[in-house]
């Protein structure tokens, strides 16, 4: 999921900045999307979306979820429908920004028992190192790593992952979001250094925080001691027991059914990855998915197709887009394509099943 070190077991109640120096700590492995949560990235998103005038109907387009879900407790979706919501509101609003807005709004009561362990650590640097190795538990739908890098503390996301329709926005979101986290641990706003951004210069993100732009990597950058400051809320049995507590929900959270994970990965983007893209994604062989996919009952082929199945009648019901936009959106080449294949998972058009629908 990300370029970090492989999770590590908390050794000691006490890390200090140099535990840190010169080799990242994150999570790697499974894609972000691969993982199920709740519901508040979905829902931070349709806010910003409200606050520009775009519908919430536009936002949830093709994403699976129902304006009802919004607030249900007991709701979750893949990070892939995160990444579905996050393009249809890009599209809607084209401006920089929109990941800043969405990842402020993710504060840390949105995060449950993994919000609490970081708040009840005894320093940044532990609840650093509690939260990264259970990163599954939250809203990321990229890499994040931590590293010291001589007297500074860096925060780098990699989204090399993301589809790059969305990738400015998970960037921003992401950076925000941990920067929102961090205040609320810390008690105070964390005193950066500079957020380092990899895309052109815009205006108005991280307003109050020098931005360099055209960098190398996307990051925070603070104060390397900044690890070693104690937490106002530190509570050494706490911290174990939400760590604990979480630990039992990751089994949970990973979605261990290579079927639901072939089909998160087709929501991701709307050109439908080939089987050796795919099986590359999930770190698998091409023969060893085949396989996998064969016990399961089904196919390669057929989830391609159920997946377009469904997100064509969501976008013929929910959105008023002509069939050769939802065609190309679904990977096909011309709306005839598209039509013929409908026909053949419907028995009708998409302009009458659009009308009947209405």
């Amino acid at each position: 999921m990300g370029t970090g070190a492989p999770p590590r077991t908390l050794r000691r109640d006490v890390l200090r900045a140099s535990d840190f120096t010169g080799r990242p700590m994150g999570i790697s492995g499974r894609p972000a999307w691969l993982t199920r949560r709740g519901m508040a990235g979905i829902r931070s998103m349709v806010e910003v979306a409200a606050a520009h005038g775009v519908a919430v109907g536009t936002c949830l387009a093709g994403s699976g979820v129902t304006p009802d879900l919004l607030d249900d407790p007991d709701a979750a979706v893949h990070g892939s429908q995160e990444l579905v919501v996050a393009a249809n509101l890009v599209r809607a609003c084209p401006r920089p920004g929109l990941g800043v807005e969405a990842g402020s709004r993710l504060g840390l009561r949105h995060y449950g028992v993994w919000g609490f362990a970081l708040l009840a650590s005894p320093t940044l640097g532990v609840a650093a190192e509690v939260g990264l190795q259970r990163l599954a538990l939250t809203y990321v739908t990229a890499g994040v790593a931590l590293w010291v890098a001589g007297e500074e503390v860096r925060v780098e996301v990699d989204a090399a992952g993301v589809p790059a329709a969305v990738r400015d926005f998970v960037v921003e979101r992401e950076l925000a979001t941990v920067r929102t986290i961090v205040d609320a641990i810390l008690g105070e706003p964390v005193p950066l250094l500079r957020v380092e951004l990899r895309r052109p210069p815009v205006t108005g993100l991280f307003p109050g925080v020098p931005v360099v732009f055209d960098a190398p990597r996307d990051a925070l950058v603070a104060a390397a001691p900044v690890l070693d400051r104690p937490l106002p809320q530190a509570d050494q049995r706490t911290m174990r027991l939400c760590a604990r507590e979480c630990d039992l929900l990751l089994h949970d959270r990973l979605d261990h059914r290579v079927t639901e994970c072939v089909r998160t990965l087709c929501h991701t983007t709307g050109s439908f990855p080939d089987m050796t893209t795919t099986a590359a994604r999930l770190h698998l062989s091409t023969r060893t998915l085949r396989r996998r996919l064969a016990a399961e009952g089904t196919s390669y082929h057929r989830l391609v197709a159920e997946v377009r199945h469904a997100t064509a009648i969501e976008l013929l019901s929910t959105t008023r887009l002509g069939v050769e936009p939802i065609a190309l959106r679904l990977g096909y080449t011309d709306a005839s394509t598209f039509t013929r294949a409908f026909r053949r998972w419907t028995g009708t058009t998409p302009g009458a099943y659009r009308s009947s629908a209405r």
